[in-house]
């Protein structure tokens, strides 16, 4: 563009409160969630999770992860069924791999895990996850030297509830 046209070219100033406005939505953009680190990034040990064997076997990916917490899903795949055809409800088992890795991916976003094990996992099933992505949402409830306690919840697609589970893990 040339200094000439640059020149003449008018920009409507803003009135008055516009500016406060466009400002606003200026830092919004800036804040939007979307554009934060993917959770491999900002906490490289769930990459480590990620890309265990069992872990990619059962296809699960963290979604989102802030410290304390994460949330993971499991895509729906004939494989985690119990047997019969595509509508039988989704194999227990499958249901708390993935409680038991969204709360390690929880412990894991702690600055003070450098180790893990899973010490305890009660898990309460409550409706079947029938062709759908399981969701579950992990929340670390305390976490001392040695201890951590974690709350899951699991949900479906429609947003029901599937399982809920009470995780304990050894932390150092």
């Amino acid at each position: 563009m040339g200094k000439s046209l640059w020149k003449s070219m008018r920009f409507p100033q803003p009135k008055v409160g516009q500016a406060d406005e466009l400002l606003v939505s200026i830092v919004r953009i800036a804040h939007n969630s979307t554009m934060e680190q993917p959770p491999r990034q900002k906490f490289p040990a769930i990459a480590t999770l990620e890309d265990a064997p069992f872990s990619a076997l059962a296809g699960l990916k963290v979604e989102t992860a802030s410290e304390g917490a994460a949330t993971v899903r499991m895509p729906f795949h004939l494989r985690l069924l119990n047997y019969g055809p595509p509508d039988v409800p989704i194999h227990g088992g499958a249901i708390a791999t993935l409680a038991d890795f969204a709360a390690c991916a929880a412990v894991w976003t702690m600055p003070q895990t450098s180790n893990s094990a899973t010490v305890s996992l009660t898990v309460n099933y409550s409706a079947p996850g029938i062709q759908s992505d399981l969701i579950a949402k992990a929340v670390v409830r305390r976490a001392g030297k040695r201890v951590a306690s974690l709350t899951v919840e699991v949900r479906d697609n429609r947003g029901t509830v599937v399982a809920d589970a009470l995780v304990t893990y050894k932390i150092a």
